[in-house]
């Protein structure tokens, strides 16, 4: 049997660990390695290139805490929107959301857990191997079974999985500090780094940004969990907070203490330094069950996005808006799952996953590959363009709702925002100057989703229209 009801069933540790998990991931083991390589190894400047990255998502952060203290009975960035601009905006921006945001980060996740996952086990050439493919694909579609069994479960999963990957975290970044500290190596890195800049990037301190950008990325799915959190009024707002402030405190720890485990050039290798540095550290047993937590924190980050990317096309249709609405507005009574919409996200994530797969294979040698067309390197360019006049709302209407609420305080109606607003421009700004070549083919095939949203809207326009035809033809006919 089924409803459209979402029950709530998420309390505030729940909702801690919903926002943790969806940011950490696997960006802050496999992004250190892109910010060492361009900026030569410096520990400094990685430590602020973290800092300014976690900065830009607080703004943010704290302007959806801001809102989300306001509507306790929305359910995410579509009814912000609507609140704030239109139930067009609205769909459109959760359109994004769906079929190319949320999904582009469970398949990288899915790819990039099972990469760990190869190397761990020793594969020749984890990157090109049929089976580590193979693998991400079992990650995808083991998760997506997680959470359409129970939401519960996916929520045990998420806690569990949360507390299971902050401990590498701590661990390196407290041993690593004090390994670093007794052999010189973070002295050393401030100093004079062991690894030559890349000469190849044009502006390689921009390049190190957008790296801590990806790690970071995820905060707001979270919202997408507004009508299932216990008392969301106060429990998301303080819980974004809390959040917020762990990851950005473990991912500067853990920068910090990974400098003090292995040589930097070891590091910039990506997972293989992750490994060595983590073996070295704390031994190869131990490193190796540490490198075990790692694949599950990259499973729990996807998990996360998985959770966030089946409740989408569920809230577009329950807005008698977008396809098959009565299909996708339905929530299994035994499992509190919109089952449609989680097949539709599933979906969406496989044929992404299908092409990175394309794309490392040279599938579109002469396009991609020369261009460097990577959709969640890129997406922040469409993400900033749809928040940036969602912030712009916020101080134009200082987050009024139809309920007559008092206005905001001025702190949250124009600074944070404000922060926010220029944060977010400074990213596409990035963006566009470190690869527009791909940017300008990112965005030609963003124009085609849209598109095709489009296209479905229209319908959705005119159902709504004869409905108000038909009850104002009852109103005024005769009894």
């Amino acid at each position: 049997m089924d409803n459209n009801q979402l029950q709530r069933k998420f309390g505030f540790i729940t909702a801690v660990c919903l926002i943790v998990g969806a940011v950490i991931g696997s960006g802050i083991f496999f992004q250190n390695a892109t910010v060492f390589r361009a900026l030569g190894g410096n520990l400094g400047l990685a430590v602020l290139a973290w800092v300014i990255g976690g900065i830009v998502m607080f703004t943010m952060a704290y302007v959806w805490a801001i809102l989300a203290g306001r509507h306790e009975s929305m359910s995410g960035l579509a009814d912000y929107s609507e609140a704030l601009i239109g139930r067009k905006y609205g769909y459109f921006l959760t359109w994004f959301l769906g079929t190319i945001l949320y999904p582009s980060f469970a398949a990288v996740l899915a790819f990039v857990s099972a990469r760990f996952t190869a190397n761990l086990l020793g594969w020749d050439n984890a990157f090109l191997n049929p089976g580590t493919w193979m693998l991400a694909g079992v990650y995808l579609i083991g998760i997506y079974i997680v959470n359409v069994i129970s939401t519960k479960l996916a929520g045990r999963f998420q806690v569990s999985t949360t507390f299971i990957k902050v401990i590498p975290l701590i661990l390196m970044g407290i041993v690593g500090i004090i390994v670093g500290l007794v052999n010189g190596t973070q002295a050393d890195s401030i100093g004079t780094p062991s690894l030559l800049p890349d000469t190849d990037l044009r502006n390689p301190f921009y390049v190190a940004i957008l790296a801590t950008v990806f790690a970071y990325a995820g905060s707001e799915e979270i919202l997408m969990f507004n009508r299932e959190i216990k008392n969301s009024r106060r429990n998301l707002p303080l819980a974004i907070i809390v959040g917020s402030i762990i990851i950005i405190s473990i991912y500067v720890v853990y920068t910090i203490g990974i400098f003090g485990s292995a040589p930097v050039d070891e590091l910039a290798r990506g997972e293989d330094g992750v490994l060595s540095g983590f073996r070295n550290v704390f031994g190869s047993a131990a490193g190796s069950i540490l490198h075990v937590f790692v694949i599950i924190s990259c499973l729990g980050a996807m998990n996360s996005a998985m959770m966030a990317g089946s409740r989408t096309f569920y809230s577009i249709a329950i807005r008698n808006m977008g396809p098959a609405q009565e299909q996708l507005s339905m929530v299994d009574r035994k499992t509190n799952v919109p089952h449609h919409s989680a097949v539709i996200s599933l979906l969406c994530s496989a044929l992404i996953l299908l092409f990175v797969f394309g794309n490392t294979s040279r599938w579109f040698h002469g396009v991609t590959n020369d261009l460097g067309i990577s959709i969640t390197a890129l997406a922040p360019i469409t993400l900033m363009a749809f928040y940036i006049p969602l912030f712009v709302m916020v101080m134009v209407r200082g987050g009024a709702t139809r309920d007559g609420q008092r206005p905001m305080h001025w702190f949250n109606r124009f600074v944070m925002p404000a922060l926010a607003i220029a944060g977010g421009i400074f990213m596409i700004y990035m963006v566009f100057d470190t690869n527009w070549r791909g940017a300008l083919w990112y965005l030609g095939g963003f124009a085609v989703i849209m598109g095709i949203a489009a296209l479905f809207l229209i319908p959705s326009i005119a159902r709504r229209g004869q409905a108000s035809i038909e009850q104002t033809t009852t109103q005024e006919s005769p009894n």
